[in-house]
């Protein structure tokens, strides 16, 4: 009987669970693509390195804490993904990933590998 009462419970955190891998996957997407699309505009500058890239987003998607680092240390490279994500538009937080947490802040941390320009 106890496991029929705590069912629904795990269905709504499993639920939770799927809308923030999703949103996960949005927001990284987002990010992925504005940072492409700042970079390219320059491709004698870019060169075969990875990119860290971390930030937190708030309950309107607004990010904060941008921080992007470089395996080849490439300056502009860096300055100019964290421009790019602190000024991108990213989707609002569901409103069960932010009742499941906790917080209405979620920090992401994404890596990005570009390879030589062709």
């Amino acid at each position: 009987l106890t496991s029929v009462l705590l069912w629904p419970a795990y269905a709504r955190a499993a639920d939770s669970d799927a809308v923030g891998k999703a949103y996960t996957t949005q927001a990284t997407d987002v990010a992925r693509r504005v940072v492409l699309a700042e970079l390219v505009k320059h491709p004698e500058r870019i060169h075969r390195m990875s990119m860290k890239c971390t930030l937190q987003l708030d309950r309107q998607g607004h990010p904060h804490k941008v921080k992007v680092v470089s395996s080849t240390h490439n300056r502009w490279a860096e300055e100019t993904a964290r421009k790019a994500l602190a000024a991108a538009k990213f989707p609002p937080l569901p409103k069960s990933v932010i009742q499941q947490s906790g917080t209405d802040r979620a920090s992401f941390e994404y890596q990005l590998d570009l390879d030589e320009p062709r």
